[in-house]
């Protein structure tokens, strides 16, 4: 009856954080705001305890069933039975008979494990593609000058562009219009801010967050976060160039740049906008000057931040309970 429970405690909290999840992550915005780089850390935790649970109840429901394992090769079928009642915290045969090869139920978290790392490592090839577009594209190697003490690189564009790429490839990119528009602490601020996004590894957490997301994009929490971890980003760049320029230069500065623009509009050549989004982060934004200006204050969205904590927390402790007896049953000696 416990392992019941907690099976439907497990699956129930899983479905429900999964599809109402998003809400709250909006709703949390105000407080999470307040601390951007806190609130990335946080719902890139919140997305891998999710992901952990989910791979813990075909485990779980491997305890509570019994199934056909004929079909398994060799000695394979005893192994996995031993394993099984070893990590179990039933007593030998009292399971449920199904048709459900067990199996399978416990080959679900290497399957769920497996699609995320091939459809990580294609999209991490896209990316290295796009990057060669661009490193081909733009002169990285051509036009780099000192700015206000940061090594940038200048590309011919009639926008008032500012963005950043990894390191590795072009780092900072500017174009002429830019240092005609922008006053001296307005620029100063702007490339702060892009300099901000080198300095924190950004590039590297928008990366693992995409290697993530396109398999379960369609899942309303990983969407939600998806879409919030890149504005977070932005809002903690936004933090270290007002530290060190002042809010009044920064919000001027985006008020003047206006929205981002794509890469792909000022050079020639093919761009995949989802991985041209994991390799380019942008000083603009308007969007961004309302937090600027007039940050929330008080305790909104306080209340569902802790939901979402307390909810990740559950979700912990409940695969934390399913994928330790296994462990300790394989490192037991159940496989030899």
């Amino acid at each position: 009856m416990t392992v019941l429970l907690g099976l439907v405690t497990l699956v129930g909290t899983v479905v429900g954080f999964g599809i109402f999840g998003a809400p709250l992550i909006r709703r949390a915005a105000p407080a999470f705001m307040r601390v951007p780089r806190l609130a990335v850390a946080t719902l890139m935790s919140v997305m891998g305890m999710w992901l952990f649970a989910v791979m813990a109840i075909g485990p779980m429901l491997a305890w509570l069933v019994s199934g056909p394992n004929h079909f398994m090769p060799g000695a394979s079928a005893q192994v996995c039975q031993r394993c099984l009642e070893a990590a179990s915290p039933l007593q030998p045969g009292a399971e449920i008979d199904t048709l459900i090869p067990v199996v399978l139920l416990l080959l679900a978290p290497l399957l769920l494990f497996t699609i995320i790392l091939i459809t990580g490592s294609w999209l991490r090839q896209r990316r290295q593609n796009t990057l060669r577009r661009l490193s081909k594209s733009l002169p990285c190697d051509g036009d780099r000058t000192m700015v206000e003490g940061h090594n940038v690189l200048v590309l011919p564009s009639q926008s008032p562009i500012a963005f950043a790429l990894p390191k590795r490839r072009c780092g900072i990119v500017i174009s002429p219009v830019l240092l005609e528009l922008l006053n001296e602490q307005e620029l100063r601020a702007v490339l702060a801010h892009e300099a901000a996004h080198l300095r924190q590894r950004h590039h590297l957490i928008l990366a693992l967050l995409h290697g993530v997301i396109v398999p379960l994009r369609w899942i309303p929490l990983i969407s939600a976060i998806a879409d919030a971890v890149p504005h977070y980003l932005e809002m903690a760049a936004d933090n270290a160039a007002r530290s060190e320029v002042g809010t009044p230069a920064l919000a001027s500065a985006l008020l003047k740049l206006g929205e981002k623009p794509k890469v792909a509009d000022h050079f020639h050549g093919p761009a995949d906008a989802l991985a041209e989004a994991a390799v380019t982060l942008h000083a603009a934004g308007a969007d961004r000057i309302r937090q600027l200006v007039a940050p929330t204050r008080g305790r909104l969205g306080v209340v569902p931040a802790v939901g979402i904590l307390s909810l990740a927390a559950v979700l912990t402790i409940s695969s934390v309970m399913v994928h330790v007896p296994y462990l300790q049953a394989v490192l037991a000696g159940c496989l030899t």
